[in-house]
């Protein structure tokens, strides 16, 4: 299967439309919600703020976004995969491999040291991808996460 991988920018605000309400109802989301396309348009503005889609004929097929951290304890970033979703008939056909390759060299061409993502143990589709791109589990980190509203 062939198809193309693409770094959204500002003018491809329904792309990142379609691929956000594709998260939200992936995950079983019964009322998903996009922000306005000024605030889309800023997101697609930064330049720490990666949102990359898999393309098959003009459709979207899959993406992700990430976000480079700045840390303190040396002058540099890495990079936080945050989501990641490949739509069910494309899944297993090295969509999603291409989507965290693309950002890898990202991360490299930033000269980046290490880039991460979260996943429950019991995705084990999630687990198998991010073995199959490199990703090392480091088993001692648990995530806690808060509810702020």
């Amino acid at each position: 299967m062939s198809f193309t991988i693409k770094k959204l920018e500002p003018d491809n605000i329904e792309l990142a439309k379609q691929l956000f309400l594709f998260f939200q109802t992936d995950d079983g989301v019964v009322n998903p919600v996009v922000p306005s396309d000024e605030y889309l348009k800023v997101l697609l503005l930064k330049d720490d703020f990666h949102v990359i889609v898999a393309m098959r004929d003009k459709a979207m097929i899959g993406g992700l976004t990430a976000y480079e951290l700045p840390m303190y304890k040396e002058e540099i970033k890495e990079m936080f995969l945050y989501e990641i979703a490949v739509i069910p008939e494309h899944r297993g056909k090295g969509v999603g491999k291409a989507l965290i390759e693309s950002l890898k060299k990202i991360g490299i061409a930033k000269g980046m040291k290490e880039m991460y993502v979260g996943t429950n143990t019991s995705n084990q589709a999630a687990m198998k991808l991010y073995h199959a791109t490199g990703g090392k589990l480091e088993t001692a980190t648990e995530w806690f996460v808060y509810k702020l509203s």
